[in-house]
């Protein structure tokens, strides 16, 4: 796996960045915090999804970002030499998850958990081992030297996965438990709380309930047969009862021809009596129309007279309008008098206050005798006007009289119209009348018609009331011999259904004991299951057993391949990470490291703590590369995070130098360290910068 170009939009620190990785080993330098760390991290999460993150969802995306802008990261690289482009991102509000998988060019996966699936299948691993394989950080380095034996060894099984096992174990004899368990509980099943066996206690039960049973049926078959004699007796009575119905109803039938002609004989009486009454009524109504025809002359000058009424009440109206108009203009002629008055009245006292030494205001001389002539006109004009407004007062007094007098005649008027109002009601009231007795003349003459028509039709109608009374008295008697009849037959009938009943009742207890007896030997099939089911699970737990044997066999014999294996691998790493100085590292059967020189095996403290750094370092290379093996994949890239500890700048050069000569292995090597003095001794470098904002960049040297 070769990593290309990584894009980070809105991810922790990084708003918007593009890194393009190179061959070789690439430094990645930076204070503390800035997010170095997490430009791997961000591998992690596009590949494997949230499992990857260290915190939650909500503080994957940068602070301080809008929420309308997406946390996106996007990877490309090459996995068994296709082209890979990975993208996950959150938008929204509630940061909606999605990812794409393409392989060279053709979407593979769409969804955050469908890529992370396809991902882990692609690459073999999951996020755990895939980090664990390709991260190797310096608490891992320290950890392993600083350790003793039995804390060493639990350490390296657990980053090789090989934990799991013990997880497998431990579940295999869980379910073991659990069976035995199980197959307890259902032997406990089969005996009741005696401990006697509850197939032979449903067994027992079973043949009580077919003796009771057989009874039960005994007793059916003798109530049966009283039954059918009972039947016999009551089809007996039922033809008995047919003859004495048919006798009833031909008697009744004759009945009710009798009582249909006598109801007709009482309607025709009852018309001759209406027709007489519908006679008197409409002679009645015909002369109380002729009254009201009488009255009706009493209004025959009527309307002339509210004509003429109307012609002298719009005449006087008119009048009145007009007194109104002639009071309006004269009183609108005694207001403009008053307001002249006034004026006079200003302009005299202005002449008065200035005297008759003033200036003229008009003709600029000096007003002398003037003034005087000036000051008698304003009286005389003034005296003329009071005189004109006392005449029009006259006027307009003699006007109100006038109209006054008009008005009584109107009143007068109105109390005559309201008069002739009551008449012209009193003469529609008495037309109604008129009208609405013409009106029951003409139903009730339609009304006579009719009765009749219908009396003619049943006027030769006679009837016989004896005959009527002896058929009346024949009907009661077949009647009552016909619901004697009946009473025997409900007698009978009801005796026959509570034998029914208690048929059906002894049935029912039957069906309950059939029921029961079905019941147990259900139980005893159920049961019966419980102990083949104790069977199967007894080779089940067999089975378990077995397993757990093989399981624990194959840890011991894993383990055992394991630490040759990594001291093999180790070897090989620390050859070329000393240029051939060492040619073998091991791990003992305890878990110590120890080196061969001149084929002498000798333990790790013998040696400077650069060569004990570096035999820690391909150690943990060592374990990458085994879980690479075994998950089937191929990553040429390993990160190392802070690896040179306290070391001098001696110790880190050879280091770097060292790690040089793993070009072959590791394609791409990633140094995560703070400290700048390394840069110069770098292929590339990747300088993460935080801004003045407190987002980061990334610089590429």
């Amino acid at each position: 796996m070769i990593l290309k170009n990584l894009t980070l939009k809105n991810y922790r620190k990084f708003k918007n960045i593009l890194i393009e990785f190179p061959d070789g080993i690439t430094g990645v330098l930076g204070l503390n915090g800035v997010g170095k760390s997490t430009i791997f991290e961000a591998i992690a999460w596009v590949l494997y999804g949230s499992v990857a993150a260290r915190t939650s969802t909500s503080q994957i995306k940068r602070e301080g970002s809008l929420p309308t802008d997406p946390c996106r990261v996007e990877l490309e690289f090459i996995f068994e030499d296709d082209n890979y482009r990975i993208v996950r991102e959150m938008i929204g509000k509630n940061l909606i998850a999605s990812a794409t998988a393409t392989i060279n060019g053709k979407i593979a996966a769409t969804g955050s958990e469908v890529v992370s699936k396809y991902i882990q299948n692609k690459l073999g691993m999951d996020f755990k081992s895939f980090f664990t394989s390709i991260f190797a950080k310096q608490k891992e380095l320290n950890a392993l030297s600083s350790m003793n034996a039995s804390e060493r060894r639990p350490l390296i099984l657990k980053m090789l996965g090989i934990d799991s096992l013990d997880e497998v174990i431990k579940e295999i004899k869980s379910d073991k438990r659990n069976k035995d368990s199980l197959i307890e509980k259902l032997n406990q099943d089969l005996v009741d709380e005696a401990g006697k066996d509850k197939i032979v206690i449903y067994t027992e039960n079973i043949n009580d309930l077919e003796k009771q049973k057989k009874e039960n049926l005994e007793i059916i078959k003798k109530l049966k047969e009283k039954l059918l004699n009972l039947i016999k007796e009551r089809n007996v009575i039922e033809k008995k009862c047919k003859t004495v119905k048919s006798d009833f109803e031909n008697i009744n039938k004759m009945k009710e021809n009798l009582v249909e002609k006598k109801t007709l004989f009482e309607r025709k009486n009852k018309l001759a009596d209406e027709i007489k009454n519908l006679n008197d009524k409409i002679e009645n109504r015909i002369k109380k129309v002729k009254n009201q025809k009488t009255n009706l002359e009493n209004f025959k000058d009527l309307d002339s007279n509210i004509e003429s009424l109307n012609e002298r009440l719009n005449l006087i109206k008119s009048n009145i309008e007009e007194y109104i108009k002639q009071t309006e203009q004269k009183n609108t002629l005694i207001n403009k008098n008053k307001e002249e008055i006034n004026e006079l009245e200003t302009k005299k006292k202005k002449i008065e206050k200035i005297g008759p030494e003033a200036i003229c205001p008009t003709c600029e001389r000096v007003l002398a005798d003037q003034y005087n002539n000036l000051i008698t006109k304003f009286e005389k004009e003034k005296s003329e006007k009071k005189n004109d407004i006392i005449s029009f007062e006259k006027d307009i007094k003699s006007i109100l009289e006038s109209k006054e007098k008009i008005k009584r005649e109107e009143q007068a008027l109105l109390k005559k119209d309201n008069y002739y109002n009551n008449q012209i009601r009193e003469k529609e009231r008495i037309e109604t009348t008129i009208k609405n007795i013409s009106n029951e003349i003409d139903q009730e003459k339609i009304e006579l018609i009719s009765k009749q028509k219908k009396y003619n039709e049943l006027k030769e109608l006679k009837f016989d009331i004896k005959e009527y009374k002896n058929i009346i008295e024949k009907t009661n008697q077949f009647y009552k011999k016909y619901q004697e009849v009946l009473s025997t037959l409900d007698n009978i009938k009801e005796t026959i259904n509570s034998f029914n009943l208690d048929i059906e009742r002894k049935e029912s207890d039957k069906r309950l004991i059939t029921q029961k007896i079905d019941n147990f030997k259900e139980k005893i099939s159920e049961l019966k299951k419980y102990e083949d089911k104790i069977k199967k699970e007894k080779i089940i737990v067999n089975n378990l057993r077995i397993l757990s044997d093989v399981m624990s066999n194959f840890r011991t014999h894993l383990i055992s391949r394991i630490r040759p294996t990594l001291s093999s691998y180790a070897s090989d790493f620390f050859e070329q990470l000393t240029d051939g100085k060492y040619h073998e590292l091991e791990l003992d059967e305890d878990y110590n490291l120890l080196i061969y020189d001149d084929g002498n095996a000798y333990s790790i403290e013998r040696f400077s703590g650069g060569e004990e750094d570096l035999a820690n370092l391909c150690l943990r290379l060592a374990i990458s590369e085994v879980i690479t093996e075994r998950a089937g994949g191929v990553f040429n890239f390993i990160i190392l995070d802070e690896i040179f500890g306290s070391q001098d700048v001696f110790r880190r050069h050879n280091i770097i130098k060292a790690l040089s000569s793993l070009s072959l292995k590791f394609r791409q090597i990633f140094l995560i360290t703070h400290i700048e003095e390394l840069k110069n001794d770098m292929e590339n470098t990747l300088i993460v910068i935080e801004k003045e904002d407190g987002s980061s960049k990334v610089k590429i040297d």
